[in-house]
C-alpha cells in the first residue's frame, strides 16, 4: 500500500538526470506504469504458488493469519511514515535533506526494531485473539510463522526512509525496480526450496522481499554528508508531529483485514487463504486502475481547487468517475469470463501441481472472487471522490464517511459470516465498498451543486461528463 501511494507521483517528477522535465515525467511515468504491472504479476504468481503448492488448508491458513500482526503495525505506523516523509524530505534543501539521511535511518531502524521484538514477544498472545477459530496445531504454526515475519517491519521502516529519500531526490524508477528484483527473487526461492523447507520457506520469502530493497537502495546515502546522531531526537520529534493525525486516523478504519482473517478463521480451514488470494486480485486491479485513471487527475484538481474553479472542478472528477465506473464493469465483466472459463474447462492441472489444489477448491475462489467484486466496481471511484476532497483541503469529511461506513461493514461482516459463511464475508466486503462509494458521491455532489449556484455556469451543465474538457 505504501509503496503504491509514493510511486503515484511518480509521473509528475522528473527523472534523477534529464534536462527536459515534460518528456523526462512522461518517460518515467512510462516505466513506473510498467514496473508496477510487474510487480503486481510477480507478487500474485509468489501468493498463486504458495496457495497452489501448499494446498487450501491449515498450512496456507497459518502462513497469511501469521502476516496480520506485521501488517497491523505496518499499517498503523509504516503507512502513516510514508505519507509523511516525501514531502517532509522535499520541503528541505539538498543539504539538509542529505543531511537528515543517515539520522532518520538510524531512527526509524531503532524504532522499527523495537517493534519487531515486540511482536515476537506478543505474538503468542496475541495472534489467538486475531484467528480464533484456528485448530491447536494450527495455531502454533500461526505464532511461529507470525514471529518469522515480524522480522520484516525492520525491513519495512527502514525501505520507506530510503524510497523517501530516493524520491525526494527525483528518483523514483531504482526504488521501484528493487521491489520487483525482490519479488522474483523471492518467486525464485520458493520454486526451488518450497517442497523441502516447506510453510517456513514462504514466511522467510515475506521477509526478504521487504528487506532485500533495503539492501539495493543503501547506495543512496553514499557519498552525502552525514548528519549528527544527536539530530535524532529533533528530527523524530518533527516527523512524529506530522504523523499523529494520521495514526490516529488509522487505529480504528485501517483495520479491515484484521477482521475479514478474523471471520475468516472461524469458519472452514482454507478460508483465510481464499479470501486473502481473491482480495489480492481486486487490490491489484485496483492499483493499476487508480495509477492510470486517478493518479493523473489529482494535480489538475489541485490546481483547479486552489483556483475555486469550481465548474471545471466538478466537471473533472464527475467525467472520472463516470470513465471509472465503466472500466472497472468492464474488468468484474472480464474477471467473471476468465474464471468461469477457468472453472468450466477444468484447467486445474495447469494451475497446481500433484493435486494439492483440488477442483472444489478453484470452484469457491470462483465464488468468493465474484461475490467480493464490488472492491474493484468502487474502489476506483472512491479514490477519485476522496482525492477530490483532500485537494479541497477537507481532510475530515471523508475520514467520518470511512468510519460509518467502516461500522456498518463490521456488522454485516459479521451477519454475513453467520448466514453464508466465506461468501457473505465477501459480499459484505463488497456492500461496504460500495456504500461508502454512495455516501461520499452523495455529499460531494451536494456540494458540488452549492458551488455551481454561486458560481453560475457559463454554458451548460459541467456535472455532465464531457462537456468540458
Amino acid at each position: 500500500m505504501v509503496r503504491s501511494r509514493q510511486l503515484g507521483a511518480a509521473p509528475h517528477a522528473a527523472h534523477d538526470r534529464d534536462d527536459g522535465p515534460a518528456k523526462s515525467g512522461l518517460h518515467v511515468g512510462t516505466t513506473l506504469s510498467a514496473v508496477i504491472v510487474l510487480q503486481i504479476m510477480s507478487a500474485f504468481g509468489i501468493q498463486w504458488y504458495t496457495v497452489a503448492h501448499l494446498g487450501v488448508g491449515a498450512q496456507a491458513d497459518a502462513l497469511y493469519a501469521g502476516g496480520t500482526l506485521p501488517q497491523i503495525a505496518t499499517a498503523f505506523l509504516m503507512e502513516p511514515l510514508g505519507f509523511v516523509l516525501i514531502p517532509f524530505l522535499s520541503s528541505k534543501t539538498e543539504a539538509d535533506r542529505d543531511r537528515a539521511g543517515w539520522p532518520l535511518l538510524c531512527a526509524i531502524a531503532a524504532v522499527s526494531s523495537i517493534v519487531a521484538l515486540l511482536l515476537f514477544l506478543v505474538a503468542p498472545i496475541v495472534v489467538p485473539l486475531l484467528a480464533p477459530g484456528l485448530a491447536a496445531s494450527t495455531a502454533a504454526l500461526t505464532v511461529e510463522l507470525a514471529q518469522i515475519q515480524a522480522v520484516g517491519v525492520i525491513g519495512a521502516g527502514c525501505g520507506i526512509v530510503l524510497m523517501s529519500l530516493s524520491q525526494a531526490k527525483g528518483r523514483f524508477v531504482w526504488p521501484a525496480l528493487t521491489v520487483l528484483l525482490c519479488t522474483c527473487g523471492g518467486w525464485g526461492l520458493l520454486v526451488v526450496g518450497l517442497d523441502r523447507w516447506g510453510v517456513q520457506l514462504a514466511a522467510w520469502v515475506q521477509v526478504a522481499i521487504v528487506t532485500g530493497p533495503v539492501l539495493l537502495q543503501l547506495p543512496v546515502l553514499a557519498g552525502v554528508a552525514q548528519g549528527p546522531l544527536a539530530d535524532i531526537p529533533l528530527l523524530s520529534k518533527d516527523v512524529w508531529r506530522r504523523m499523529r493525525p494520521l495514526v490516529a486516523g488509522a487505529s480504528y478504519h485501517r483495520t479491515g483485514f484484521v477482521v475479514d482473517r478474523f471471520f475468516a478463521s472461524l469458519l472452514a480451514p482454507g478460508s483465510i487463504a481464499v479470501l486473502d488470494l481473491v482480495l489480492r486480485v481486486h487490490s491489484a486491479i485496483g492499483r493499476v486502475l487508480n495509477h492510470g485513471v486517478v493518479a493523473p487527475i489529482v494535480p489538475r484538481l489541485a490546481r483547479l481547487a486552489s483556483e475555486k474553479s469550481w465548474h471545471s472542478f466538478n466537471a473533472l472528477w464527475s467525467e472520472r468517475v463516470w470513465w471509472m465506473g465503466w472500466l472497472s464493469g468492464g474488468v468484474v465483466l472480464v474477471l467473471f469470463l476468465g474464471a468461469f472459463a477457468v472453472h468450466r474447462l477444468d484447467l486445474l492441472d495447469q494451475l497446481s501441481r500433484d493435486g494439492t489444489l483440488q477442483a472444489g477448491d478453484l470452484t469457491r475462489m470462483w465464488v468468493i472472487l465474484m461475490s467480493c467484486s464490488g472492491v474493484v466496481l468502487a474502489g476506483g471511484i472512491n479514490h477519485i471522490l476522496v482525492n477530490a476532497f483532500y485537494t479541497q483541503g477537507d481532510m475530515t469529511t471523508p475520514a467520518k464517511i470511512e468510519a460509518l461506513t467502516y461500522t456498518v461493514g463490521l456488522i454485516l461482516k459479521g451477519i454475513g459470516a453467520w448466514l453464508a459463511g466465506l461468501v457473505g464475508v465477501a459480499t459484505a466486503i463488497s456492500v461496504y465498498y460500495l456504500l461508502n462509494s454512495v455516501m461520499l458521491g452523495a455529499v460531494l455532489r451536494r456540494r458540488a451543486v452549492a458551488q455551481l449556484q454561486e458560481q453560475p455556469a457559463i454554458q451548460g451543465n459541467p456535472l455532465i461528463p464531457g462537456e468540458l474538457r
